[in-house]
């Protein structure tokens, strides 16, 4: 009998997924391309497979798991590097990426693909591997905003400490640039908007045949080597707000390369969007103290153009090195004061925009589903939580570092 799968995303709501995601909509795709049965209709599936992007997306499958109890139910998508949060909700969790379960459902069916090494479930012991067996024959994928999404490249060159997406995954790029091409160019000749799916287009061998897009992600590393970005919004990763917590983050983005790039995108007509994370480990008030300082240069020197600051609150990831430190909350009074500042005092501009870190309740929840850990154990620090049971690909090095940074900061406080 032909399995009977339905997709859900769990960014939309149960009784309403019109709209859905990039790996909802690959799922769907790569379903038929197997030979089963894509059903609409949830209750006359044999599988639910529930895609997340974020590890307190559990509730949603909660849900799910109880409106539809008794039917097989997979979690996958972006999250999935974050299994233990949703164990006790599904059968199962596809860890990385998906195209061997798929294959292995269609070929001989769900129990052989429980034994898939990429496989969490919740109650056993043995040791799950990240799948990076990227889809690359994935067709352009529409997205909500309209414009096509086309994969260019996975995981990140860099190992900034913080990050999931450097740590989690293996970094490749799209093998086939010549395919990609023609796909490109058969979209804009179409009419259509396109946008590239890769934590920075600049670091491709291909990049420089790809035409411009709306937005997209850089590094001030590849702007430095290879000029004005194809891009009318350019989005830096910058992270720490002073040049000493970037460097201690594997980060290094100094004072005047963060004022004098942004400058210079705004005079080649480029609207800028710095994301920076508040509260990273060891963060104090003289670190913001200069992120005050380095928007009084941007002012003093670029005379036109846009710039966003969108803040988010650091938040463990449980393979990246940061993963264990401490959890602390004195990040939002640093904002608070940082906020108060701009407002009412020299601050302020109308061609400046702020968006504001999470509250600490908000990152707390977040970071507890993430590490799958209680918050005393996350402001204690120290511990790496169940999820140390999936070898994410730079395991042993991440542990490494964290013993490194962790020694450290005990050597501070001693003194």
């Amino acid at each position: 009998m032909t399995l009977k799968i339905s997709v859900v995303d769990a960014c939309f709501p149960l009784t309403n997924q019109k709209g859905q995601g990039l790996a909802a909509t690959w799922l769907k795709y790569k379903i038929v391309k197997t030979g089963l049965v894509l059903e609409d209709e949830i209750r006359r599936c044999d599988i639910i497979l529930v895609t997340c992007v974020a590890a307190q997306q559990f509730a949603y499958v909660k849900s799910v798991k109880k409106k539809f109890n008794g039917k097989f139910i997979f979690v996958g998508g972006a999250a999935s590097t974050s299994p233990a949060v949703f164990g006790s909700y599904c059968d199962a969790v596809v860890v990385g990426d998906g195209q061997l379960f798929i294959e292995t459902l269609a070929k001989s069916g769900v129990e052989d693909a429980l034994k898939l090494p990429n496989i969490w479930v919740d109650g056993e012991s043995r040791s799950v591997k990240v799948d990076n067996k990227f889809p690359w024959d994935a067709p352009p994928i529409q997205a909500e905003d309209g414009a096509y999404r086309l994969w260019c490249g996975r995981g990140c060159k860099k190992k900034c400490y913080f990050c999931q997406t450097g740590w989690g995954y293996e970094y490749s790029e799209n093998p086939n640039p010549f395919k990609l091409d023609i796909q490109i160019n058969g979209l804009l000749e179409k009419g259509e908007k396109i946008a590239y799916l890769s934590n920075d287009p600049m670091q491709h061998s291909f990049f420089k045949k790809l035409p411009p897009v709306g937005h997209g992600s850089f590094s001030i590393q590849y702007l430095k080597k290879n000029g004005v970005p194809p891009a009318r919004q350019v989005r830096l990763g910058i992270e720490g707000v002073s040049e000493r917590l970037r460097e201690s983050v594997n980060k290094p983005i100094s004072y005047d390369d963060l004022v004098k790039s942004t400058a210079w995108l705004n005079e080649n007509k480029k609207s800028v969007r710095l994301f920076m994370i508040a509260g990273l480990p060891g963060e104090l008030a003289y670190d913001w103290e200069e992120l005050k300082n380095s928007i009084l240069s941007w002012k003093r020197i670029s005379k036109k153009g846009v710039l966003a600051l969108s803040f988010t609150a650091w938040c463990p990831d449980p393979a990246s090195p940061l993963a264990p430190m401490p959890l602390r909350d004195d990040y939002y009074e640093y904002w608070l004061d940082f906020k108060k500042w701009f407002f009412e005092g020299l601050g302020f501009s109308n061609r400046i925009k702020l968006m504001q870190p999470q509250n600490p309740q908000s990152r707390l929840k977040k970071a507890m589903s993430s590490m799958c850990l209680s918050e005393e154990e996350l402001r204690i620090g120290g511990k790496w939580g169940p999820n140390d049971r999936v070898e994410y690909p730079y395991k042993a090095k991440a542990k490494n570092i964290y013993l490194r940074l962790a020694n450290a900061e005990r050597a501070k406080q001693d003194t």
